[in-house]
């Protein structure tokens, strides 16, 4: 489109430029940022510069650092005293709720990403999508009340729900564990409940998405993660996005196929990962119960059945790696279970085979890492898109 069809306001600029601005001082984090440092990080001139850090300090969003550092110091000694600007924890504040069959997390984020609560309430069994959302909308009062948090300085609530998610629609597209979880429009449901913005994503990728920003892996630039909870499933951050399929849905790796004339799927087709997997512990889904829950202890004791249905699952999900590998390239998978040494097991075992069956389109390996299922950092990432959304 040219130009003239579309033109660029003024004002248009200015908030783009602003929340840049913001943007980079909230990463900055307890340093600051100082407005020179802003000029080179932006390439905006100084004048510019000035006059969003003026616009952001009286609109309440950012505020000089106290206490000088001796970096500081060694700039005040030199003539050019460094003013560092931070963003006020109280500005702002996000909420980020994740949840699956078994239980509801919640946690509200300051400004500056601090979390200053956090909640988890059990689902009962049978709960269905109509109940799960009140309960919800129940917590989040209950807790923005308990804190005496002012409504109109909560930017929304982000929500990372199970199943696979329309995050254009913003619907949760099917979810077989919760009855009513199919094309069901809970973030404009939960909207009308709270009065505020809700963002939706699938819960895995949320989890994967504060992994590769907070998780303490080494440092890549794509990451796929793989859940092993009641189910499988999966989601791939490229260089901090979270991909989405080309019709705005969530990717459902748990359900890549295979054995297509396989074992029956929850999800109605045949010879699915997910399948496959669960199959190996229980023969039924136990809604609620995670994968190879109990397993750590007979590990550690040398049960040989524990430890064959270990390299059974690293089997399958190997098998589903190789698929993943080379569609997406990732440089690091994570694998993420119920505790870390299952984990670390599969992990290694999945990495054993998948250089043992290598060829030309496998190289080089990519890293693998194994984590424990941590709420925390779940709540942060649905709480980051939040942030995203308003910082975008």
């Amino acid at each position: 489109m040219s130009p003239t069809n579309n033109p660029l306001r003024v004002a248009d600029v200015r908030e783009r430029n602003e929340k840049l601005v913001l943007r980079l001082i909230r990463e900055s984090g307890a340093v600051g940022l100082s407005q020179s440092e802003t000029v080179v990080a932006t390439g905006l001139r100084a004048p510019t510069i000035l006059r969003i850090f003026s616009s952001l300090e009286e609109a309440g969003f950012i505020e000089p650092r106290t206490g000088a550092s001796a970096k500081d110091n060694d700039r005040e000694r030199k003539g050019r005293p460094r003013i560092s600007y931070i963003v006020k924890a109280g500005a702002l504040y996000s909420l980020g709720v994740e949840f699956w069959v078994d239980s509801v997390t919640l946690g509200i984020f300051d400004f500056r990403g601090t979390r200053i609560a956090s909640r988890v309430r059990p689902l009962p069994r049978g709960t269905d999508a109509d109940t799960v959302t009140d309960l919800i909308a129940e917590e989040v009062d209950s807790t923005i009340d308990s804190l005496g948090l002012e409504r109109s300085l909560v930017l929304g609530l982000g929500l990372g729900a199970p199943g696979q998610v329309n995050v254009g629609k913003r619907e949760i597209a099917f979810y077989s564990r919760i009855p009513g979880m199919r094309d069901f429009p809970i973030a404009s449901r939960l909207e009308e409940r709270l009065g505020f913005p809700v963002s939706i994503h699938n819960n895995c990728a949320v989890i994967a998405l504060s992994e590769f920003r907070y998780g303490g892996l080494v440092e890549t630039d794509s990451l796929f993660m793989f859940l092993l909870r009641s189910g499988v499933n999966g989601a791939f951050i490229n260089k901090g996005k979270i991909y989405l399929a080309s019709d705005g849905t969530t990717i459902e790796t748990g359900h890549i196929t295979v054995d297509y004339e396989g074992l029956p799927c929850a999800c109605g087709a045949r010879g699915c990962l997910e399948s496959y997997i669960t199959a190996l512990e229980r023969p039924t889904i136990e809604a609620g119960k995670w994968l190879f829950e109990g397993m750590s202890a007979r590990i550690e004791a040398g049960d040989e059945d524990a430890t064959t249905t270990l390299r059974e699952a690293a089997r399958y999900l190997s098998a589903a790696m190789r698929t993943v590998s080379r569609l997406f390239r990732p440089r690091t998978f994570l694998i993420e279970a119920v505790t870390v040494p299952i984990a670390s097991r599969l992990s290694a075992l999945v990495a054993e085979s998948l250089e043992e069956s290598a060829s030309g389109f496998d190289t080089p390996m990519p890293l693998f890492e194994a984590r424990a299922y941590d709420p925390e950092l779940a709540q942060r990432g649905a709480a980051d898109l939040v942030i995203d959304a308003f910082l975008s």
